[in-house]
């Protein structure tokens, strides 16, 4: 009988104690997506400081590497989850501008990104943003015949 005890008493501890696991665990998660969503937002930002200066190569290659930063990083985010199209459409992006023969459209599409990712640093979940993002890489870049 004192055995069964022990043994009930030993088995309670232990559930307790992943319990405490568990617990822990989630709210580490929810840090973690928290830092992603946060960086990624803080990118964004980074991004939107390089489309409002004067477009030299340095800081046109800091765009490519900015908009290829957070197309790496949008399916780690939250906002992933709400706007299945954010990835593909920072992908797009990055593909449209790393080409030479749509460099010059996407430039003078300049002042439009900015403004869209603006938008999206407020709510990057913004369905309407993604969209307009991918309209412009269509027409800059995937229905821009090759010359």
């Amino acid at each position: 009988m004192k055995r069964n005890t022990y043994i009930i008493a030993i088995l309670s501890v232990l559930v307790v104690i992943l319990g405490f696991k568990i617990i822990s665990s989630e709210n580490i998660n929810r840090d973690i997506q928290r830092l992603n969503d946060q960086t990624f937002k803080h990118q964004l930002g980074m991004l939107i400081g390089s489309f409002s200066v004067e477009v030299n190569e340095y800081t046109y290659r800091g765009m490519i590497a900015s908009v290829y930063s957070l197309a790496s990083m949008s399916t780690l985010t939250s906002y992933e989850d709400i706007n299945d199209d954010l990835d593909v459409s920072l992908h797009n992006l990055y593909i449209s501008l790393r080409e030479e023969r749509s460099k010059a459209l996407v430039l003078s599409r300049i002042d439009e990104l900015r403004d869209l990712f603006y938008i999206m640093q407020q709510d990057p979940s913004n369905q309407k943003a993604t969209d307009k993002l991918i309209e412009i890489t269509n027409e800059t870049f995937f229905e821009n015949p090759i010359e």
